[in-house]
């Protein structure tokens, strides 16, 4: 299993271990989680290739048994010798209510390997390693804190984006605020630190090692603070238009009108389907530039949009926000935009089906 922040880099180092252990001769199948349907990352695994299942409706601590379902239809697919998972990025307490249960209830059928969490450079910085104010609560700050706290594996990600000495800086401070967490450095859409991290998932050491004492109070307010949106949008045109272009002109919009109304990205991920391919794109941090993790949609005539947004307001104002975005962006390209399936909440209070609190 690998945990982490909205933003922290997850689905993408989810692809690259997927496609190591690929290469390697093995099957492995993926099964990711959010709160609601249409998921972005769900169309990314599938789009490289890899049988994935998808839980929506809930963190796997409150979806326990559709963890253990989803992990038995693949087995009935592909028998894989690996699994991959990824939890929801705004949960914790996953080594109590999913890694512990596994070990108890299910050690017959499988081991689990040490939990990693993933950590972004900025987030670390922002929220991590100092007591300032971040641009979220410390409702939503404690949620962050306590997903290191009970990690057996921290990974600062993303450290192509860092010079040597910042990386170092960020580490050593790790070290010392988490030392019973081992402490990499990796780079997901490099590859950067791969080996070491798989060295340490292969290491044979127990996982779950780390349990951390949260108090749910906190943290279902934390939660209930980010407005989760999620929807899907059919495009059709006379005329061909600009995949990326389009995408690229959705984020700097919405930038702008979050901007407007002080609202914090958490993480905003937009997902476009052509005849050419995919192209996928993500912002995690107001002040950040998108990144693609795609570039293939190219010039079409037509296509499917998928939106996940994670963002510190109304849910509702988010909605009207990014759908009238996207609406405005399409009828400057000369497209026909169709918005179906839209989801916007805050989340509920997380309530377990396990809960062990020892290892």
């Amino acid at each position: 299993m690998l945990g982490g922040f909205l933003g922290a880099g997850k689905t993408t180092a989810l692809c690259r271990l997927a496609t190591y252990y690929s290469g390697k001769g093995l099957r492995v199948g993926l099964i990711t989680n959010d709160q609601a349907n249409n998921l972005v990352d769900t169309h990314m695994v599938k789009a490289e290739g890899f049988n994935t299942e998808e839980i929506a409706g809930g963190c796997f601590c409150c979806r326990f048994n559709d963890l253990i379902e989803a992990a038995s239809r693949l087995r009935e697919k592909i028998n894989p010798d690996i699994i991959l998972a990824e939890p929801v990025g705004s949960c914790t307490d996953i080594n109590a209510t999913v890694i512990q249960p596994f070990k108890i209830y299910y050690k017959d059928e499988y081991r689990v390997e040490p939990y990693t969490t993933l950590l972004d450079p900025v987030r670390a910085k922002e929220i991590a390693l100092t007591d300032t104010a971040s641009s979220f609560s410390t409702n939503v700050t404690y949620i962050f804190r306590k997903q290191l706290e009970e990690s057996d594996i921290i990974a600062l990600n993303k450290i192509d984006t860092l010079v040597p000495e910042e990386a170092r800086g960020i580490t050593a401070a790790l070290k010392k605020k988490f030392p019973k967490s081992d402490i990499l450095n990796v780079s997901a859409r490099t590859g950067e630190g791969f080996d070491a991290w798989i060295k340490e998932l292969e290491s044979g050491k127990a996982a779950g090692r780390n349990i951390a004492d949260v108090d749910y109070d906190i943290y279902a307010s934390g939660e209930a603070e980010l407005a989760w949106l999620n929807f899907v949008a059919n495009l059709s045109s006379n005329n061909n238009f600009d995949a990326d272009k389009f995408l690229k002109q959705i984020l700097a919009d919405v930038k702008k009108g979050l901007t407007d109304i002080k609202g914090e990205v958490a993480h905003l991920k937009l997902a476009l389907s052509t005849d050419n391919g995919n192209s996928l794109i993500n912002l995690v941090h107001n002040d950040q530039e998108p990144i693609f993790f795609k570039n293939e949609a190219g010039i079409a005539k037509k296509g499917r949009l998928i939106v996940n947004a994670r963002v510190r307001t109304d849910p509702e104002m988010l909605y009207h926000l990014v759908s009238r975005v996207v609406k405005e962006a399409g009828r400057k390209a000369g497209l026909t935009v169709a918005i179906e399936a839209p989801q916007y909440f805050r989340p509920s209070r997380p309530v377990p089906v396990h809960r062990i609190r020892k290892t």
